[in-house]
């Protein structure tokens, strides 16, 4: 039993060395491409715009009235973080990216700071954190630099966390009422970043009402003072308008969606078997209660998230974080002879539970690193043919809807038209008025469809919307990355 801190230290210390020069290396390519105009995603010319708005950029309102084709279904804190910074560098898009970067980075780092406030060791904290960016990487490398508030929102709520926790991990003597009622503000303030991160505000209230009432009722109205504050900010601030964006956005919903939450979360399978372990750990005032209520909420909203069109990866994130602290613990615990193997020595043991929770990542690497590093070349080389079509579209003598749109937003033209959420509209109400009256009234000079470099299925994918532009502008032109639509 003494050797086992010996070993598994010299075990954990070679984990932490390798774990960075790893992480290191699938960041590197995300990094090396943050500063390039191509869009990563559809969402960051979205996000951008949204960011331009706040700041009072570009003379339109953050949240438009209905009955128009541009939408913000978000809620607004993250857009003036983002604005701040993107006002200072002169890119809401780059800024977007940097941000996400640090939000990420935040979360793997608070992720290994809660294992070591739960009692878990620092190897095993350093363990899980890295778990956050590895999977992160692989697994969900399209949000990886990303200018998109999902990181920035899950960073929040992970400070809230930790400081509902404190410094010893809510002592036996109770909880103080004042870091509940803070940590309560601090999770709803996360929520107005992005409004999808309910497993853990759920878990935690559960938990506190089991384990200590007082501080229940004190997180609590921590979450009533601050949704009464904050949104009646918003509300004086945007008015109805606000409540219609965020709470009255029309979308699909698809069950086969669900399929795809039940792969992503069979993903994180390796890692969410530590779970089972958490008995045997004897945590402190039912903290295995806590992590085990938040891995099953943050699982099943995973599925059902991903029924929703439009959402993808970033609603794993929560899983994510979840099965990280649960693997940290679970290895921290065998690490200190807590979970004593069958017939293998302790620090073989912790090899073996490192190796499950690492399992689908180095399954992956082989296919997924050749990818990163060919996607980032790709990124380069398909630079210019970016320039040129933004270039083309700011010489444009009037509006431009652009399909992907950090196009537009690099060309300097305001947003008219948000493919995406607009479609969705269309979709569920069957009204596709505000289109129409554009195309008859000339308001929009031209149409720019999706990437010319992406598989043909994802050129002209808004096929519902592309057949009715298409019937009035019948002019296609290849240019750059994409088809330029004219009358």
């Amino acid at each position: 039993m003494n050797t086992i801190p010996r070993v598994s230290g010299t075990i954990g210390r070679l984990w932490i060395c390798a774990g960075i020069f790893l992480a290191t290396c699938m960041l590197a390519p995300h990094i090396a491409v943050i500063g390039y105009h191509v869009s990563l995603s559809s969402n960051e010319g979205w996000n951008a715009y949204q960011a331009r708005h706040a700041m009072g950029m570009g003379g339109a309102s953050l949240y438009p009235p209905p009955g128009g084709m541009v939408f913000n279904n978000y809620p607004p804190s993250s857009f003036y973080v983002v604005g701040a910074l993107g006002w200072l560098l002169g890119d809401m898009i780059l800024a977007g990216r940097i941000v996400s970067l640090f939000a990420m980075l935040f979360c793997a780092f608070a992720t290994g700071r809660i294992v070591t406030i739960m009692g878990g060791t620092r190897a095993a904290a350093w363990f899980a954190g890295l778990l956050v960016i590895f999977y992160a990487a692989v697994f969900y490398s399209d949000y990886v630099v990303m200018n998109d508030p999902q990181w920035l929102a899950e960073a929040i709520i992970m400070a809230g966390f930790m400081l509902l926790l404190g410094s010893r991990g809510n002592a036996r003597d109770g909880m103080p009422a004042w870091r509940a009622f803070c940590a309560g503000l601090v999770m709803v303030a996360g929520l107005t970043f992005k409004h999808n991160i309910l497993a853990l505000p759920l878990a935690i209230t559960l938990w506190l009402l089991v384990t200590d009432r007082r501080g229940a009722l004190a997180w609590m109205l921590g979450g009533v003072v601050g949704v009464s504050v904050l949104g009646g900010l918003f509300y004086a601030c945007f008015g109805p308008d606000f409540i219609h964006g965020v709470f009255g956005h029309k979308r699909i919903f698809q069950i086969h969606g669900a399929v795809k939450g039940v792969g992503n979360v069979l993903g994180l399978g390796g890692m969410m078997v530590s779970a089972l372990l958490l008995p045997r750990l004897g945590l402190r005032n039912r903290m295995g209660l806590l992590l085990g209520t938040y891995l099953f909420w943050s699982v099943l909203s995973v599925v059902i998230q991903r029924t929703g069109a439009g959402v993808t990866h970033n609603a794993c994130f929560e899983a994510l974080i979840a099965a990280a602290l649960c693997a940290g613990l679970a290895v921290s615990g065998m690490e200190r002879g807590m979970i004593p193997p069958d017939r293998v020595p302790a620090w073989m043991g912790v090899v073996m539970l490192a190796g499950l929770d690492l399992l689908p990542i180095v399954a992956c690497a082989p296919v997924y690193v050749p990818f990163l590093y060919r996607s980032t070349a790709e990124v380069m080389a398909h630079e210019p043919a970016w320039r040129e079509t933004i270039g083309a579209v700011r010489h444009m003598n009037g509006n431009v809807g652009c399909e992907t749109l950090a196009i537009c937003y690099w060309a300097g033209k305001p947003v008219v038209m948000d493919f995406f959420n607009y479609s969705q509209h269309v979709a569920v109400t069957h009204d596709a008025t505000a289109l129409r009256q554009a195309l008859d009234s000339h308001g929009i000079v031209a149409f720019v469809s999706s990437s010319r470099f992406l598989p043909p299925r994802y050129v002209w994918e808004y096929s519902s919307l592309w057949a009715i532009i298409r019937d009035r502008y019948t002019h296609v032109q290849p240019r750059g990355v994409a088809y330029i639509v004219t009358p």
